[in-house]
């Protein structure tokens, strides 16, 4: 369900927040990861169970990305469903990609957040965090505007990182993992 109550039917794979249907990726969902390596697309796996991810960590011949995600804490937590567990985020960095630390409302503070980007790098390590889309999802997130961002940078360096890790963080990764998928690419025209 969308947050406009619309329905998202998904025949693609399991998702995180529905009953299993496919036991992770389906028939078609393999095609479509084939399709989307031989044109260099990327594959975000946000959303997706953690039984989809490892099926496309499998298949894929690029790196994946989690385009907002962030790590599981306290069950009570709201959207603890769509959290990940530090497995679900191995995945994703072992296929060489990178998973966008969600700003949402799963975060009680802004300091939380900026905690949480940290446990995730502890988790995958420097090369395989960035910082998460999805702002305005139905959830009210610690950032309300994209204009907060270098508060999330210096936040960053307060917490002890460098000024080039804090780069990878805020966008390097992303560019990397991104040119990586497009060099993939299997079907040359």
């Amino acid at each position: 369900m969308h947050s406009t109550g619309t329905l998202c039917p998904n025949n693609l794979g399991d998702l995180q927040t529905s009953e299993t249907t496919f036991n992770g990726l389906s028939p078609f969902g393999k095609d479509v990861v084939k399709k989307m390596n031989e044109l260099g697309m990327a594959i975000d796996m946000a959303h997706a169970s953690f039984q989809t991810a490892k099926d496309v960590a499998k298949l894929t011949q690029a790196p994946i990305i989690l385009s907002h995600s962030i790590l599981q804490m306290e069950a009570d937590r709201p959207i603890a469903l769509r959290a990940i567990s530090k497995e679900h985020a191995k995945v994703v960095a072992e296929t060489g990609g990178v998973i966008g630390a969600w700003p949402s409302g799963f975060n009680k503070s802004f300091d939380e957040y900026v905690d949480n980007i940290k446990r995730l790098i502890d988790v995958v390590g420097i090369d395989h965090v960035g910082i998460g889309t999805d702002m305005s999802a139905n959830f009210q997130p610690v950032l309300t505007n994209y204009t907060q961002y270098p508060q999330v940078a210096e936040a960053l360096k307060s917490k002890g990182l460098t000024s080039q890790e804090v780069d990878k963080i805020m966008g390097e990764n992303a560019k990397v993992v991104l040119g990586k998928i497009a060099k993939s690419r299997t079907k040359k025209s």
